[in-house]
């Protein structure tokens, strides 16, 4: 044979390596559009590479397409696919397509199905951790299905562990709670950490800044007596545990522990600073303004990146928004007449929050690019410049804030 000339085969594998080449980049343009929220052009990306004879290949591609359709609301389509992507030979694509289509079952009702395809996923788990939580989710299921007490103790069993950070929540509220009681009887706790601003001409909060923080532990006010006093303390402080934890799983839920606690200081650093500027010769208690600054971290992720946040979640957000349009509303209204909601710390927590999750794609949300590689080093630098930029804004609003709370007492509000 010539050797200018090409065999048969030879241009067969070349052929075939053309084709696998194109479904690898259909696969990852939907990928991008799929991360973007664009699901049409997502399902459009990945439809053709499903057709690819690499059986892998075909199982991402039909993946990706599932995704794309569940969040279009085409749930029967995409359980047909996630099951054809279950039978993968890839041990990490079945898991995936197994979870994937176990969760899909459960949104259609089809709770029995859920239950044997989540028991498929638990054998296929990669790790310990990803088996503790298929099992919680099997032991609720059996549970909600009526099964038998044995079969959901031995689920429970294998579920030990599953979230092993979420009892940092019920900390940040055993401890708010805990400080709260103590400094209302305690005066010196007290005033050692609500939000003193000015006192007597003096500048407190400048000279001792930790105040910024420890006002999210205080509520009520031991210089006030009287049954009322106390009343009022008790209700001011169980609004906010209820509202704290809602929000704090809320976060969790998204974006993990780590962010939750440092976004969390934050947003009670921002509210306390719109607090001083506002109303610095008043002094200030609660963890409101960091408990809007949760509710804003998790609405401005739904707004931004709403495709990568889960329909559960979404369902809460709902009730947050409402939430977050009342109290304004009452914290007017009662200002108006007299009363002492603080919105300055509200509005203040809220715009961090709002900020933060607006600008910043929830680390824990379902992406194929984190499936398939792990999250692109460029998105934690963009979160680091970001935070600390929120970070550099409210250091430079503490040094100035005597100014600035001059300057607001000259405006007709």
């Amino acid at each position: 044979m010539s050797s200018g000339m090409t065999s048969p085969d030879a241009a067969g594998r070349d052929r075939d390596g053309a084709e696998r080449q194109r479904a690898e980049e259909l696969i990852v343009a939907g990928a991008d559009a799929l991360d973007t929220g664009d699901l049409s052009a997502a399902l459009a990306r990945f439809t053709p590479a499903i057709e690819s004879a690499d059986e892998e290949i075909a199982g991402r591609a039909a993946l990706g397409a599932a995704e794309a359709l569940l969040r279009l609301g085409r749930d029967a389509e995409a359980i047909e696919l996630l099951r054809r992507a279950a039978e993968a030979g890839d041990r990490t694509l079945r898991f995936q397509a197994l979870r994937r289509l176990a969760t899909a079952l459960v949104n259609a009702g089809d709770l029995e199905s859920a239950i044997d395809v989540y028991r498929g996923a638990e054998r296929q788990a990669p790790d310990a951790r990803t088996r503790t939580q298929i099992a919680t989710r099997i032991a609720w299921l059996t549970q909600e299905t009526g099964g038998s007490a044995r079969t959901v103790r031995a689920a429970f069993s294998r579920s030990l562990g599953e979230e092993r950070w979420s009892w940092v929540i019920r900390v940040m509220l055993i401890v708010t709670a805990a400080v709260s009681v103590a400094a209302f009887f305690w005066t010196d706790l007290w005033i050692g950490l609500a939000l003193i601003k000015f006192n007597g001409g003096s500048d407190i909060l400048s000279a001792e800044p930790w105040r910024l923080l420890t006002v999210a532990l205080v509520h009520g006010s031991p210089l006030e007596a009287g049954i009322g006093a106390i009343q009022g303390t008790a209700v001011h402080l169980f609004f906010n545990l209820f509202a704290l934890d809602l929000g704090a799983r809320l976060v969790f839920r998204l974006y993990g522990v780590g962010r939750l606690l440092l976004w969390y200081g934050l947003g009670v650093v921002a509210a306390s600073l719109a607090r001083a500027i506002w109303l610095p010769t008043t002094p200030s208690v609660g963890a409101s303004g960091g408990v809007f600054a949760l509710f804003g971290i998790a609405l401005g992720a739904e707004w931004s990146y709403r495709p990568l946040v889960e329909r559960g979640a979404r369902a809460a957000l709902g009730q947050i928004g409402g939430l977050i349009v009342i109290n304004l509303l009452l914290g007017f209204g009662l200002n108006v007449a007299g009363g002492g909601i603080d919105n300055a710390a509200h509005i203040g927590g809220l715009v961090c929050g709002l900020l933060l999750g607006a600008t910043i794609a929830p680390m824990r949300a379902e992406s194929l690019h984190r499936r398939w590689g792990g999250a692109p080093t460029i998105a934690g630098i963009r979160e680091g410049l970001i935070v600390a930029g929120i970070a550099a804004l409210l250091f430079v609003t503490f040094i100035f804030w005597p100014a600035l709370a001059q300057l607001r007492a000259t405006l007709p509000i």
